[in-house]
């Protein structure tokens, strides 16, 4: 039996013209097959090769409907995921990653979790026992280590074991809330994310997940270490100067 709750999918994608058309197909497929009403929204984040022409032609998939938001120049992942989300219409929203890291089929449980009261459904690495498809990057496993720390201690977000992960099912009111908030627009949006949702006092569950890491990274390893760095001292010194009006 298919699911009557209703579903928004957000993929912010940037430069992902090599496997785009499928990974929509395949998460498209997987959505037709669980859910009676749902919607793909696919958001183009400045992309320079032809990701753009390439997600107009998943607009034509068989029976799977894809909406396009088109960003001429490249805002960062959490401003795509924000346009996204404002634009969604269903009872419940999610993102995730474009190269599909985490497979679509992890998405039952999720829902398991909001259809129980969650506000908040987020899959972690480090509860439970997770599955491990591929190792992920060195450089990657070794940031990703440093900011975990820097992101509790900076932030004082202890509770929450794993902002990371690009696959996050949300209540659309929560995420309305949450996203209108929303200052950083770059990689650490995670974190702020996490942040506001503690702070509203919302209803958070993390899920171990299967875990397919991609061979190839957008991430740049000095520049991006320091803007995400340098952003969680802003989601600081804005909770300091009281810009949250929550």
């Amino acid at each position: 039996m298919k699911e009557t709750i209703s579903l928004s999918v957000i993929f912010p994608c940037f430069n992902e013209e090599k496997s785009i058309v499928k990974n929509i197909y395949s998460v498209g497929k997987f959505l037709k097959s669980r859910f009676q009403k749902f919607e793909i929204i696919a958001v183009n984040n400045g992309s320079t090769d032809n990701t753009l022409q390439e997600l107009k032609k998943s607009q034509i998939l068989k029976n799977i409907s894809v909406r396009i938001i088109h960003q001429k120049h490249n805002e960062g992942k959490g401003f795509a995921v924000k346009e996204g989300i404002i634009n969604s219409k269903n009872e419940i929203v999610m993102f995730l990653d474009a190269d599909l890291a985490i497979p679509i089929e992890e998405l039952p449980k999720f829902v398991a979790e909001i259809k129980k009261g969650n506000d908040i459904v987020i899959a972690s690495r480090f509860v439970g026992k997770i599955k491990i498809l591929k190792p992920i990057l060195w450089y990657r496993n070794i940031m990703e280590r440093i900011f975990r720390i820097l992101r509790m201690v900076i932030i004082n977000n202890f509770e929450i074991h794993d902002t990371q992960c690009g696959f996050k099912v949300f209540k659309r009111e929560a995420a309305l809330r949450i996203f209108s908030l929303l200052t950083v627009k770059r990689f650490s949006f995670d974190a702020e994310v996490m942040f506001l949702a503690k702070k509203m006092e919302l209803a958070i569950k993390e899920l171990p997940i299967t875990l397919q890491n991609p061979r190839e990274s957008h991430i740049r390893i000095i520049a991006d270490s320091w803007n995400m760095f340098w952003d969680l001292f802003k989601i600081r010194i804005n909770d300091w100067r009281g810009k949250y009006k929550i």
